[in-house]
């Protein structure tokens, strides 16, 4: 069998797809991602074929057995033709067998590649939409999108590719020989399908609605989830596991009221469809007895009644997989729809790629920049005018919520200005590109994350390509080297979730190493040492003061001991820069601002 396609093959180009499905609806789209390998496709759809055609002759025989060979078995007193007949049943299984086994493998790999590719696109674009785009979702709703959701499409994919072809060809097979042996039993098959319509279109709105309210359900308790998970510590030390608990279980009970509906009205409409088969196999039995008794046409064989109602059942599948993948279709929908919604995201990071390569040394201007969040008419920055030259030390104080974090992100390029520009080296974002002023910058905050993975690879993490010799040498300048080979696994030790395992002195060394492999012109300090110790953080600091010689950095900090050694310090205050100067000269401005917050940290006397 051919080798599904490799997603890394160039021919098979990601954004291309995206593009040319966009405008679609849902299943079409499905189907333009599934059909990609038609080669693939066309060829389990011929052994879908095959196995169905190998299949009938199981049931149809039966005729064949009570009309012909039980007969002549009497007539001649001999038991030999059943015997012949069990031979034949025997020697056509193994091609049958064949049939089934290739036909599934070929769905299989159509449909696994289909998931594969489809997480992949979603992956790819969730790495090009803009922050504000995953914060307004939440981590668990993406994550929620990313599996269960994929998890419906898959199941769908699965039923329709493996059993969907086979039960409509042994079916339509099976109809069209009916048809040719009885054109009145033949049609007396059908008297179901147009009741199986009507059910269709009567409850399928009904459970639309239901399964888009399941949905909805299942995003809000996938992002309560994540919550309550992060925050179990804070839960504890508080106190409040029953707060949360009420709280959590309110979700709770919302997801399973939506779970039941959703499933009591599919159950009511596959009811009301096995009613109405169940009744149309009567119905067929008493045409074939009228057969039999001569009331209509030339009269029937007892063989032919037997085998008909047996064949019937698969005309029933035939309409029943039309019913299957119809529910299944209501069910993967919803989540499919939220899945294409992330892919026709328009918050996407412009000016990724650089129209220039260029060397950054670390000077940054901002030129009149104001900012607003997307969806958000109140400004967060205003006004921001400065110079920034390379190798600065610059400190960045303000309350919560003054425009800090924000005017990070802005040298960062996680956000564009409002309005306004702002260069790096006299470039702008759209010449440098936003990979490449990111690939000269390196961020390290109070909360330094780490991978689940070994400690060696949450180092090399800052320049993928480094040896196992610079990842050592990193964190010796960052003093972890001694006490990761005290670990249990030296380099190799994992990290644990979030860096679990370790104490928060080491998470911010392996991090501090992190930055140290990664070189970077451009470093970001935020609150790198507030949830330390004194003692811990005078023996950081120093490390810090190493790292960002010669560099740029940004300096967040509470404490205002941490910026000893800056040379400028910015003081934000609702959105605006309200102090810009050296520490000796906020001091010497008695009713500053930073000149207040440093006699409240130094206490009286």
């Amino acid at each position: 069998m051919r080798r599904f396609l490799d997603l890394s093959q160039p021919e098979l180009d990601t954004a291309g797809l995206q593009m040319t499905t966009r405008g679609l609806g849902p299943l079409r789209r499905l189907w333009t991602i599934f059909s990609v390998e038609r080669p693939l496709m066309v060829q389990g759809m011929v052994l879908q074929a095959l196995q169905a055609a190998t299949y009938i002759p199981f049931t149809a025989g039966t005729q064949y057995l009570i009309d012909d060979v039980l007969p002549y078995c009497k007539q001649h007193n001999v038991i030999w033709p059943v015997g012949l007949y069990l031979l034949a049943n025997l020697l056509l299984w193994p091609f049958h067998a064949w049939c089934t086994v290739r036909a599934f493998a070929c769905s299989q790999m159509l449909v696994r590649s289909t998931v594969a590719r489809l997480r992949r696109l979603v992956v790819d674009q969730l790495q090009h939409v803009s922050l504000s785009f995953i914060v307004s979702r939440g981590a668990g709703s993406l994550s929620n999108q990313l599996t269960v959701d994929l998890g419906k499409v898959e199941t769908f994919l699965a039923n329709m590719a493996g059993g969907f072809f086979v039960s409509v060809s042994i079916g339509a097979f099976t109809l069209m020989y009916l048809l040719w042996v009885n054109w009145v039993l033949g049609l007396a098959a059908l008297i179901g399908v147009p009741v199986q319509l009507l059910i269709m279109r009567l409850m399928g709105k009904r459970i639309q609605l239901l399964q888009s309210k399941l949905q909805r359900s299942g995003d809000t308790f996938a992002n309560r989830i994540v919550e309550f998970v992060a925050g179990l510590r804070q839960t504890k030390s508080f106190g409040n596991e029953d707060h949360m608990a009420a709280q959590l279980g309110a979700t709770i009970d919302d997801l399973r009221t939506s779970g039941h509906e959703a499933a009591v009205a599919n159950r009511w409409m596959m009811m009301w469809m096995q009613m109405n088969w169940q009744f149309a196999t009567t119905i067929l039995w008493c045409v074939g007895i009228l057969g039999i008794l001569g009331v209509w046409g030339a009269g029937m064989t007892l063989g032919q009644v037997v085998a008909f109602t047996g064949l019937y059942g698969l005309v029933t599948a035939l309409f029943m997989a039309f019913q299957n993948a119809y529910e299944g279709w209501m069910t993967a929908e919803p989540g499919m729809t939220k899945l294409l919604e992330i892919l026709d995201s328009d918050e996407l990071e412009g000016y990724l790629h650089p129209q220039q390569q260029v060397e950054l040394r670390g000077e940054i201007v901002f030129d009149r920049v104001d900012f607003r969040y997307p969806r958000s008419s109140g400004t967060v920055l205003e006004d921001v005018c400065l110079r920034i030259p390379a190798g600065s030390r610059v400190g960045l104080v303000g309350e919560t919520g003054a425009g800090k974090s924000t005017f990070l992100d802005l040298v960062l390029g996680f956000y564009a200005p409002s309005q306004g520009q702002i260069t790096y080296d006299g470039h702008g974002l759209e010449v440098i590109g936003r990979r490449q002023l990111r690939r000269a910058c390196a961020i390290m905050t109070q909360d330094a994350f780490l991978w689940n993975i070994p400690i060696r690879e949450n180092i090399r993490f800052g320049r993928p390509g480094a040896s196992d010799a610079e990842v050592e040498e990193a964190a010796r300048k960052a003093q972890a080297h001694e006490f990761i080979l005290k670990t249990e696994e030296g380099y190799g030790t994992l990290c644990g979730e979030r860096g679990g395992k370790l104490s928060g002195g080491q998470r911010q060394r392996i991090a501090l190493a992190r930055v140290f492999l990664r070189n970077p012109r451009i470093v970001i300090l935020d609150e790198p040492t507030s949830a330390l110790d004194l003692e811990t953080e005078a023996r950081l600091q120093d490390d810090l003061d190493r790292l960002c010689h010669g560099r740029t950095t940004f300096i967040v900090a509470h404490r205002l001991s941490t910026l000893r050694a800056v040379d400028r310090i910015l003081v934000f205050r609702e959105g605006r820069i309200v102090e810009d100067g050296s520490p000796a000269e906020l001091l010497a401005m008695p009713g500053g601002h930073f000149a207040r917050l440093h006699r409240l940290q130094a206490g009286p006397g």
